[in-house]
């Protein structure tokens, strides 16, 4: 996680030739609660409500087909964009086939699924139509660029190169070309441009515990570690 996919569809949603060319555009985060009926609701809830339409409320009814029939209804003559955000996974094709069944109906030519998702297998099984992007990351030099513009903005330090380069290098090398843990390391390191802090943050074991190529837990878990207190109870209760 963490590469920029959900960043890269957000630009490609927002994009005004986007907004021109779909008069409907849903943007459902799925993430780890795969549930049709779930998320036939919140795709409902997304799809704006037409005027003498007989609306139908999303948490009004848990019969899913007669939310798919609305859906179907509302999409009938347009072109649109369905956005599913994050998927972690999908028990049987037999239920993605069920949450796309609404969308297959509509007369209007060119609308468009994007799927993110950070699992081969998952955009194997519901990509059929085209094959998957993967979505690579930055080649380490312009990585580190753009760790450094994390790190300071605009607003880099003369003697940089000489204090602290070598040791950014070596922090950079842990971060995997993950754009989520350059900023939330970069974030870190901002607060404090000692060379002590960053020698500090450079030396921590956490590192030693990173599991494969591209993972961003341990400099996910440092960060917080620096968090205060109160941060940190504020973060405890986000996650629950």
């Amino acid at each position: 996680g963490g590469i920029g996919k959900t960043t890269f569809a957000q630009h490609l949603y927002n994009d005004k030739r986007t907004e021109a060319y779909f008069s409907i555009r849903v943007w459902v985060c799925v993430s780890t609660g795969f549930d049709v009926l779930t998320l036939t609701q919140e795709i409902l809830k997304c799809i704006p409500a037409t005027e003498n339409e007989e609306r139908i409320m999303a948490n009004d009814t848990t019969n899913l087909n007669q939310l798919q029939m609305s859906i179907a209804q509302k999409l009938k003559s347009k072109r649109f964009l369905i956005v599913l955000d994050d998927i972690w996974k999908c028990c049987s094709e037999g239920k993605w086939e069920n949450l796309l069944a609404p969308f297959t109906k509509g007369e209007a030519k060119g609308a468009m699924a994007l799927v993110t998702t950070r699992f081969p297998k998952v955009a194997e099984m519901v990509m059929k139509a085209t094959n998957p992007v993967n979505l690579q990351g930055l080649e380490p030099n312009d990585f580190f660029t753009f760790f450094e513009a994390c790190v300071f903005g605009e607003d880099k330090r003369e003697h940089y190169e000489d204090d602290l380069t070598n040791i950014g290098r070596q922090i950079a090398k842990n971060l995997k070309c993950s754009p989520l843990a350059a900023k939330t390391v970069g974030r870190l390191l901002k607060n404090n441009l000692s060379q002590e802090h960053w020698v500090e943050v450079l030396e921590k074991k956490e590192w030693q515990n990173q599991s494969n190529d591209d993972d961003i837990m341990p400099a996910l878990k440092i960060s917080y570690e620096y968090l205060p207190f109160h941060l940190k109870k504020c973060f405890s209760y986000c996650a629950l």
